[in-house]
């Protein structure tokens, strides 16, 4: 295991093998003053104490800190999938306290076999996954993330605890098949690792060309036309236009149909298509995709002078509300009005049509009129 000497670590500890045998190799190359071990305790299970004690027995014997949060909720009422949110709220309490001690890296006891696991496991889903299995670092929330362990596997790390006489937690739900990982790795052959690494590694190399081709792309502005490739292209294309503007969640626990019916849409012949999913509005603009967050829009129709300084977000800055008077009605609802307001003696529609207004300008374009008279009183570009 390579490891700097001279950095300061938060080690996520379990109690479990994986763990235990990071931590047991890392206080060989590393001063325990320069370690924090922090354990969640979730509750779920009804030996996760015997984790805990684990954790506890090991720590204190090495003369290590460990930092514990205790979680007690009902999880009948949890509406989040639980692995997501317990590795949200483990990742959280490490990188709070990554900060909180002013430390270097937080380790994480991922080995060769979890690497394995959750290729196989991204390749039975056909998951649209921007790497296949785990990398050896990452980042979460801009702060590094090491794996140490994932060149080892597991029957080494069980081998070495055994001959150290290490005492470690099992996770009596590891055995239970109904768990996909678990079903997963019933079936695992370490005889079949080299094979296996070797076709995640071939996998990975093509999906990286993919993947720059897509950064390309979107470095751009993202059309109709980019859409002319395979169904797995054209979802791969859509997710990482959505991640990249910070939609990413909403479809981490959603079916692919969603990619499939949006994308459709998108191919639609239609000059303005509308998908609304959940804070997300895409839009369609002939050749052009967009996105609105609705948490962070609000369609208006109010008089002037009710405007605040957070109603003028809801607009482009190309207009001096100083110049009408306060009692005039200003909207942002073109959809609404397109019909019953005249511009230039037309009906607001005819003007869109005319000039061909992006769809997408619509939603920010500030619209002024009379409300007695339903006319229009600013310059529309």
């Amino acid at each position: 295991m390579r490891i700097c000497n001279k950095k300061k670590y938060i080690v996520g500890l379990s109690g479990g093998p994986d763990s235990i045998y990071l931590l047991d190799n890392l206080i060989k190359k590393v001063n325990v003053n320069k370690i924090i071990a922090c354990h969640v305790n979730y509750n779920f299970r009804k030996d996760s104490t015997t984790d805990m004690l684990i954790c506890k027995k090991y720590c204190e014997k090495n003369k290590i800190k460990l930092l514990i949060k205790n979680i007690n909720i009902d999880y009948d009422n949890l509406k989040k999938n639980f692995e997501a949110w317990a590795r949200e709220e483990r990742y959280d309490f490490f990188l709070d306290q990554l900060e909180k001690n002013n430390f270097d890296k937080i380790l994480i006891a991922h080995n060769m076999n979890d690497d394995i696991e959750t290729y196989l496991m991204q390749k039975q889903k056909k998951a649209l996954s921007s790497y296949f299995g785990i990398k050896k670092e990452t980042f979460y929330k801009d702060k590094k993330v090491m794996r140490p362990i994932i060149d080892t596997k597991k029957s080494q790390i069980l081998k070495y605890l055994k001959e150290n006489n290490i005492d470690y937690a099992t996770d009596s739900t590891n055995c239970d098949i109904k768990y996909f990982r678990n079903s997963i790795r019933a079936t695992l052959n370490e005889d079949d690792f080299i094979k296996l690494l070797e076709e995640k590694n071939l996998k990975n190399l093509e999906l990286n060309k993919i993947n720059i081709e897509i950064k390309k792309i979107l470095a751009g502005q993202l059309k109709q036309a980019h859409f002319n490739r395979d169904e797995s292209f054209n979802q791969r294309l859509l997710f990482s236009f959505l991640e990249q503007k910070g939609f990413g969640q909403i479809f981490y626990s959603r079916k692919k149909n969603t990619l499939k019916e949006t994308i459709k849409q998108i191919k639609s012949t239609k000059s303005f298509v509308r998908v609304k999913i959940e804070n997300l509005l895409l839009i369609k603009d002939r050749q052009n995709i967009y996105c609105i967050d609705l948490f962070n829009y609000e369609v208006l129709d109010k008089q002037i002078n009710d405007l605040t300084e957070k109603d003028l977000k809801n607009f482009e800055p190309s207009i001096n509300l100083k110049d009408f008077d306060g009692s005039l009605i200003i909207t942002n609802d073109w959809q609404k009005h397109k019909l019953d307001l005249l511009y230039n003696n037309k009906k607001l529609s005819e003007f869109y049509k005319k000039n061909k207004t992006s769809y997408y300008k619509r939603y920010f374009q500030p619209i002024i009129y009379d409300k007695k008279n339903k006319i229009i009183k600013n310059i529309m570009n």
